[in-house]
């Protein structure tokens, strides 16, 4: 790189200001000329309320085996999954089923304390930081893009307003909260996720260009302009300022943005939404609404929410996907919705497809032998088999984006799939709320050693050493993770066989 060149860019850098999406391209485009792969990247994947065993478990062994009924979704993607049993989650500490197991299962240590000032007593507070933060510490692969960390949830309806369920991610930082065990402690801070797809898109792409947000944008895209027609002059600049090998980056980066838009655009109906902003600003999944949220004993509603669950689910993947390919984060979190959550379906009831229940308040109503029967099976027990059934499907399709077609590459010409290490975990293990045995699956990651295309059975070991597996693949050794709090929770190391 010549001195005129380094003149150049700082001359450039300075002209577009804060303008992160530019400033990631050059950065890009410069790393890519001195011959860079592409990077590592880190996706937790969460959906809520466990598993029914029977339907979940596969047949067969090692590399010879079936995909389950609940698992089917995913035959296309079969090389590229570790189907791991009999991971133990269980530790220490206060805390309900779905509360405590939500925490436990992204902090990998004890909980200590459970909120004061609540309409129940179950909600634990986080002590130590969540594995995404955990690696991205630790990982010089995680790092180095412009932000830091996404996270995404789609539903925010719960029986009351704890925290717990609804996030997945805790800083390092700590900071004082009222607690049941004996007045003002510590906790990890909450990184609570972005619910509205737009304010998610926002955050990501709203500096792709000089002016961020301006109102003009949104008239321009109304006008079925793309976000980046903004940033052709700056573009075509920095095509004369970038080397010449790095033309097809930048084709790349404008290519991944323009993709975007077009997805989100497809989602709207132009009938009822104005001005079809990329995503629209009407999308977004619950929040609380007066829907009777503590109703367990029928767990029925007087309207679906699956239709738009799925469309904001697609908007958040979308957006995680481009943000991926882009290079402007590496690593995120994404939640369908919490394991107490209000979620409502249907035509997913046996038999009657008119009918509307509730996600979680459903699964109130059955107990271990329900789960178990292998006949003359109550409706509630297929109800949420079909609701986890429906959740792998979204999940699958979006992972399939990630290994082939025309969104699974990145800018640097890379597979997103080979290098993003995807484990898929749930909060409980099953409706009764133990948590053993975890049902969990590792999507991704060949190029990070994870060798797909597996069914493994671990009797008893530590859910922690799924992430302790995780870990590895992005570069972080156990001995690297002295001291920190995760190594507080039950664990022996990395599960043999999943990493070459």
């Amino acid at each position: 790189m010549t001195m005129s060149y380094r003149i150049k860019r700082r001359n450039f850098l300075a002209s577009v200001g804060g303008s992160l999406g530019l400033y990631a391209m050059l950065r890009n485009a410069e790393v890519k000329a001195a011959g860079a792969t592409s990077p590592a990247r880190f996706l937790v994947y969460h959906h809520p309320v466990g598993t029914i065993r029977r339907d979940w478990l596969c047949t067969g062994s090692g590399t010879n085996f079936t995909l389950s009924k609940i698992l089917v979704p995913f035959e296309a993607l079969k090389s590229d999954m570790v189907v791991l049993d009999g991971l133990d989650m269980r530790i220490g500490g206060p805390g309900g089923g779905h509360e405590k197991g939500t925490v436990i299962m992204m902090t990998g240590c004890p909980t200590r304390y459970t909120r004061s000032g609540q309409t129940e007593a179950d909600d634990p507070c986080a002590d130590g930081p969540s594995v995404d933060q955990l690696l991205l510490s630790k990982s010089a692969a995680l790092q180095g893009a412009p932000i830091k960390s996404l996270q995404a949830c789609c539903d925010d309806r719960i029986d009351f307003q704890e925290i717990s369920t609804r996030c997945l991610s805790y800083d390092y930082a700590r900071k004082s909260v009222g607690t049941t065990q004996g007045g003002t402690q510590q906790e990890n801070t909450p990184m609570r996720p972005t619910l509205k797809p737009y304010d998610l898109y926002e955050r990501v792409f709203a500096n792709v260009m000089p002016g961020g947000g301006d109102p003009s944008l949104v008239a321009a895209r109304a006008a079925k302009k793309s976000v980046l027609d903004f940033s052709l002059r700056e573009l075509a600049r920095l095509r004369t300022l970038a080397p010449s090998t790095s033309r097809d980056v930048l084709d790349a980066h404008e290519t991944a943005i323009r993709d975007l838009e077009d997805e989100l655009d497809a989602m709207v109906d132009p009938t009822t939404c104005m001005l079809p902003t990329p995503p629209p600003t009407t999308l977004e999944g619950g929040v609380d609404d007066g829907r009777d949220h503590d109703d367990y004993g029928s767990g029925s509603a007087t309207e679906a929410d699956h239709e738009n669950h799925k469309l904001v689910a697609e908007a958040h993947l979308a957006i995680i996907r481009a943000a991926f390919a882009c290079d402007l984060t590496r690593v995120a979190t994404f939640q369908y919705s919490p394991g107490t959550n209000h979620v409502s379906f249907q035509g997913f009831w046996p038999g009657n497809a008119n009918a509307i229940y509730m996600h979680h308040p459903v699964s109130h109503n059955i107990g271990d032998g329900d789960i178990d029967a292998t006949s003359n099976r109550r409706p509630e027990v297929e109800f949420l088999v079909n609701i986890e059934i429906w959740y792998n499907e979204l999940t699958a399709a979006f992972l399939s984006s990630l290994k082939t077609g025309p969104t699974s590459t990145d800018v640097f010409g890379g597979v997103l799939l080979d290098n993003t290490v995807v484990p898929y975990v749930t909060e409980v293990a099953r409706a009764t709320h133990p948590w053993t045995p975890m049902p969990v699956c590792m999507f991704g990651g060949k190029n990070l050693g994870v060798q797909g295309g597996q069914f493994l059975t671990f009797n008893g070991r530590s859910h922690n050493d799924m992430w302790l597996t995780a870990a590895q693949a992005l570069g972080v050794s156990v001995d690297d993770l002295s001291g920190e709090k995760i190594l507080t929770g039950p664990y022996q190391g990395v599960l043999n066989g999943v990493l070459a």
